[in-house]
């Protein structure tokens, strides 16, 4: 089995301390590693300079920090294949790709088989290994062996275009969200074992995803200064996500409705504060690696770095990785408390990661008291992405009774649904949206167009959204007595 390493996260020390630390610091600082950055040891322990070359490269560099270690663990497991084969990576073939596939998502001798669209994500992270790896000449020259992996295109991928996006409508939403997170009772009755701790965080959360259409990781990793403010009368509220988190390096904008704003400000005074002054009572934020907001102005802090000795510098508030906004603590009334919105029962900063747990439970529960609808994060942002489509589409089509050439004047003039939506899901091209992202709906704006005499009212367009999810059936519509 290949090794997973990472270079030494900072303000963290390994125990060793002294010069043979900083020695490893600097290595690592002279071969182009950032802190915490993974990379892959061959399974006795030795460097593949090669192997070693791609997570040192700066086309690795530049994928966010979540997207370096999934795809550090997914190249990892295909090397791990291919040794146990007998294989050398730099001579895999299309058999091997193909055996690999088979045993990954098919072989019933593998207790852990994924999904279609799991397998093309892994997939995907080894073709760009392969792929710099053959632009850097690393790869037999005859075109038969390595280069070929990059060519594969595996059947999982034309199967997880449809088989990867899940809807839920809102009625199923809320069921999911009551009963799953907020405790409500379901079909089969309450649950006795509830113990109601966290619903209010929980569902802010949720509520977030489900307005906003945020990532698991932009809206998990969001600082009590970076939530939209009460600043104007409209129902939703601008917010920002920096590029140290968000998908696209530049950083993005984000909408979230007031309704789910004003959820998470009730959180934030009612469960989240008793939180924070347990743990300042049991003195769990007496810790030595905390970041310390010294001074902000705006979107620059000067922080304080406790790991480093104190060390002060300023940075912007969307130049924080999610590793720092783990540890980045400001100051209020009573003292320090963790900047990061959502915190664990323990009153420390959650790991974004940790809420398709909590999501996975709550579907678990309503499955047990009789409510068939399951839910994990990122059904919400597709879900989004669904209800901001539809409702785009009749706006710019039906609501706003333009005639056909106003209609074209105005989509030259503020963009088609298609380019609107894919601005609100913070996609790099429209075309992502258009193609993959939204495919199982494709076909509803044809019906749209189709059926001019239903769509004027209210109760037909439902009809025609529903009917045509059901039948792609990518949509649970939950219980709709």
């Amino acid at each position: 089995m290949w090794r997973l390493g990472r270079s030494l996260p900072s303000g963290v020390s390994t125990g060793s301390g002294g010069l043979g630390e900083e020695a490893v610091r600097a290595r690592e600082v002279s071969l182009g590693l950032s802190p915490g950055q993974p990379f892959l040891l061959r399974p006795d322990g030795e460097a593949d300079v090669d192997v070693l070359a791609y997570f040192f490269s700066s086309s690795f560099g530049l994928l966010s920090e979540q997207t370096q270690l999934s795809y550090a663990k997914d190249l990892r497991i295909f090397l791990s294949f291919l040794e146990g084969q007998g294989r050398a990576w730099r001579s895999a073939s299309v058999d091997d790709a193909l055996d690999y596939e088979f045993w990954r998502r098919r072989d019933e001798r593998n207790p852990r088989r994924v999904s279609a669209s799991k397998f093309a994500r892994e997939w995907a992270a080894c073709q760009r290994f392969y792929v710099w790896q053959q632009h850097r000449g690393a790869l037999t020259a005859n075109g038969v062996a390595g280069s070929a992996v990059v060519a594969t295109a595996l059947r999982s991928h034309r199967e997880a275009r449809s088989n990867r996006v899940k809807w839920l409508m809102p009625k199923a939403y809320e069921q999911w969200r009551d009963v799953g997170l907020g405790g409500g009772s379901g079909e089969a009755g309450s649950d006795r074992g509830w113990r109601g701790r966290n619903e209010g965080r929980n569902v802010a959360f949720a509520d977030l995803l489900w307005s906003s259409g945020l990532r698991l990781r932009e809206a998990g990793s969001l600082l009590t200064m970076e939530l939209p403010a009460f600043d104007s009368g409209g129902r939703y509220l601008r917010g920002r996500v920096g590029p140290a988190v968000a998908k696209m390096r530049r950083g993005r904008d984000f909408w979230l409705s007031r309704s789910a704003r004003t959820g998470i400000e009730a959180y934030l005074v009612s469960s989240r504060a008793l939180a924070v002054e347990r743990a300042r009572q049991a003195g769990r934020y007496d810790i030595g690696n905390r970041l310390l907001v010294k001074e902000r102005h705006g979107q620059r802090l000067l922080v304080e770095d406790e790991a480093r000795g104190g060390q002060q510098r300023a940075v912007l508030v969307g130049d924080l990785p999610v590793r720092d906004r783990l540890r980045l603590f400001s100051a209020s009334g009573s003292g320090w408390e963790p900047a990061m919105v959502f915190l664990g029962e323990s009153g420390l900063a959650m790991e974004p990661d940790s809420w398709e747990r909590v999501f996975a439970r709550a579907s678990r529960r309503c499955l047990t008291l009789g409510v068939p609808v399951t839910c994990h994060p990122h059904m919400l942002r597709h879900s989004f992405a669904l209800r901001m489509l539809l409702t785009l589409t009749h706006a710019f089509d039906r609501r706003m009774g333009l005639t056909p050439e106003e209609r074209r004047e105005y989509r030259l003039l503020f963009g088609d649904p298609w380019v609107l939506v894919q601005t609100l899901l913070g996609h790099r091209s429209p075309e992502t949206t258009r193609e993959i992202y939204l495919e199982p709906v494709s076909g509803l704006q044809v019906e749209l167009f189709l059926n001019d005499d239903l769509v004027h009212e209210d109760l037909a367009f439902s009809t025609i959204v529903t009917e045509h999810l059901a039948r792609s059936g990518t949509v649970n519509l939950g219980d709709t007595r």
